[in-house]
C-alpha cells in the first residue's frame, strides 16, 4: 500500500494535466473555455521575496498560444488555517503571471474535509470572497465506461478508489484503464485503488486483475499478481510502520505546543527511515523548537 495516500490525487493530475478540465466540468458543473491543450506549470506562484508561495499544482489551459484558464489545484487532508489564507494569494499572483482567468480546486479525502474547505474565504475587501472549489469522494466523476477509462486512464483510477466499494463497474473499468496506463504507474496506481477499497470490494478487484480470469495485453498482471506481490506488501507494512513513526513525533511536538512548519512537517512526513523517526521521537522530549531534532 503506497505511502501518504492523499497525495496520490495531486500526483495522478501532475502525471494527466488533462484530467483538470474533465473535474471541473464533471464534478464541479464548470463551464470549461475552448482549450487545444492542458499543460503542467509552474507552482510558484510568486516572482519575488520576501515571501515565495508554492501551490501543491498548477494547471495552464491554452487555446494554441493563448491562455484561457489557470488552476490551482491542492490537496488537503487537515485542517490549515494558513492554507486558507494563501489560496486567494495563490489566485492573484497566477493571474497576474499568466494573464488568464484563475481558480483554485481542493482535493479532499472526506466530506467532512470537503466542508471546511468549501467554506467561503472573506478576505476583507468589499465582494472579494473566495468560495473554493472541493472536490471530494462523492463528487469525483464515475467512469464505468472501459472505452473512457482507457481514454483517461488517471480518471478512472481516482473513480475507482472513490466509488469502488457501491460501484463493482467501475473496478472493471479500472482494470482496463490499467492497462492503457504508462507502464511506471501500474503498480502505483493498482495499490492506491485497493487503499480505498473495503474486504469485499478488494477481493473483487484481485479476482478481476488474476491471469486467469484477464487476457491482459501487457505483462503487467503477471508481474505484480505473481512473484511481486507479496514483496509489494511487506513493502506497504515497512512503509506504514514508518507513517506511523512519523505521526508520533508531530504528535509529540503538538502535545508540546511547538509549533511546526511546512518545512518540516514535510521533513517528518516523507521520511522513511525508521532508526532516524524513532530518534527523532526520542529527540521530542527535549527540542526547543522542532527544527532541533534535525540537529
Amino acid at each position: 500500500m503506497p505511502s501518504r495516500a492523499h497525495e496520490i490525487p495531486l500526483r495522478i493530475i501532475q502525471n494527466r494535466p488533462e484530467m483538470v478540465p474533465a473535474l471541473l466540468r464533471e464534478s464541479l458543473g464548470i463551464d470549461v473555455p475552448h482549450h487545444t491543450e492542458a499543460i503542467s506549470t509552474s507552482s510558484v506562484l510568486t516572482n519575488c521575496d520576501p515571501k515565495e508561495l508554492n501551490s501543491d499544482g498548477a494547471t495552464l489551459l491554452r487555446d494554441g498560444t493563448r491562455h484561457v484558464l489557470a488552476v490551482v489545484v491542492e490537496r488537503q487532508h487537515g485542517r490549515d488555517p494558513g492554507k486558507r489564507a494563501s489560496w486567494p494569494a495563490y489566485l492573484a499572483t497566477l493571474n497576474l503571471r499568466l494573464r488568464c482567468p484563475a481558480m483554485l480546486v481542493v482535493l479532499c479525502p472526506d466530506e467532512a474535509m470537503v466542508r471546511w474547505c468549501a467554506t467561503p474565504i472573506d478576505v476583507g475587501h468589499p465582494g472579494f470572497v473566495l468560495t473554493p472549489l472541493v472536490i471530494g469522494p462523492g463528487s469525483t466523476p464515475l467512469v464505468t465506461d472501459p472505452a473512457r477509462a482507457r481514454e483517461l486512464p488517471e480518471l478512472a483510477v481516482l473513480s475507482a478508489y472513490a466509488h469502488g466499494n457501491t460501484h463493482p463497474a467501475t473496478l472493471k473499468a479500472v482494470v482496463e484503464a490499467l492497462d492503457s496506463t504508462a507502464p511506471e504507474h501500474r503498480t502505483f496506481y493498482y495499490d492506491y485503488v485497493l487503499a480505498g477499497l473495503n474486504e469485499a470490494a478488494r477481493k473483487d478487484l484481485e479476482g478481476l486483475m488474476s491471469v486467469d480470469t484477464y487476457e491482459w495485453q501487457s505483462d503487467f498482471a503477471r508481474k505484480y499478481v505473481g512473484l511481486g506481490r507479496e514483496e509489494g506488501r511487506e513493502e506497504g507494512r515497512e512503509e506504514g510502520r514508518a507513517q506511523e513513526a512519523a505521526r508520533s513525533v508531530l504528535l509529540f511536538l503538538d502535545a508540546r505546543r511547538l509549533t511546526v512548519s511546512d518545512e518540516v512537517r514535510e521533513r517528518i512526513e516523507s521520511c522513511t527511515d525508521l532508526d532516524v523517526l524513532e530518534t527523532w521521537v526520542r529527540r521530542c522530549a527535549t527540542v526547543d523548537s522542532p527544527e532541533q531534532l534535525f540537529d
